[in-house]
């Protein structure tokens, strides 16, 4: 299990791959995204904060580089070995891309999934991110996992967790939503994230829960 980071504030991302979403649904986004991520390092105060990200083509790769132009520290954390995961993208341009990203990476984490079961691979890289998380940005259409290690599934167990979500959504005409269940447990039959409360996510609430787990960490 990789070391807790030391460099500031921890923010992981998890989002839907291009089979999910396409890259003119994630510029259309980005107005949303690049502020989003200024009031974080803004509330932040102290060091640059740090994104966790898989780097998987897609969401995490798109706040990825929206992250590092804000100035925060990069940390990949990857469900394969660097040259395995190479062979889960589409083309020789995502692969530079992932190459381009890792290489202004702060810190990097491979773990040792195994291409047979790449969805148990996703989901103990989404694991190990959460680990080490303070607050999740999820870049979700909102609908319920469709599998193993998705979206959907890394959001409910961050809401598990008790780690603050901040739910960017990819349907049209919609604003963050902070999902965050401070404490307690979820009731048998009900996901995480459906229990816990969620309400419109602006500069104040984004400063509210960066003060509550600065305080908690």
């Amino acid at each position: 299990m990789p070391q807790r980071a030391t460099r500031g504030l921890n923010i992981g991302v998890t989002g839907h791959r291009l089979n999910r979403i396409s890259q003119r649904q994630l510029e259309r986004l980005t107005p949303q995204l690049r502020p989003l991520l200024a009031q974080i390092a803004k509330a932040a105060r102290a060091a640059a904060p740090t994104l966790l990200s898989g780097l998987a083509e897609g969401a995490d790769r798109h706040v990825a580089q929206l992250a590092l132009e804000t100035g925060y520290v990069l940390h990949a954390v990857l469900p394969f070995v660097r040259d395995t995961y190479e062979h889960d993208f589409t083309d020789t341009a995502s692969r530079v891309q992932f190459a381009e990203l890792l290489a202004r990476a702060d810190r990097i984490t491979e773990l040792s999934g195994r291409p047979g079961v790449s969805a148990q691979a996703y989901r103990r890289a989404g694991h190990a991110l959460l680990d080490e998380a303070d607050m999740l940005l999820a870049v979700w259409d909102g609908q319920p996992a469709q599998g193993v290690g998705g979206t959907a599934e890394i959001v409910n167990e961050a809401c598990r967790r008790c780690i603050p979500v901040i739910h960017v959504s990819t349907q049209p005409q919609t604003t963050p939503v902070l999902i965050w269940q401070r404490q307690g447990r979820v009731a048998r039959g009900r996901s995480a994230y459906e229990m816990a409360p969620s309400r419109p996510c602006g500069p104040a609430q984004v400063a509210s829960v960066i003060a509550h787990v600065t305080r908690a960490g």
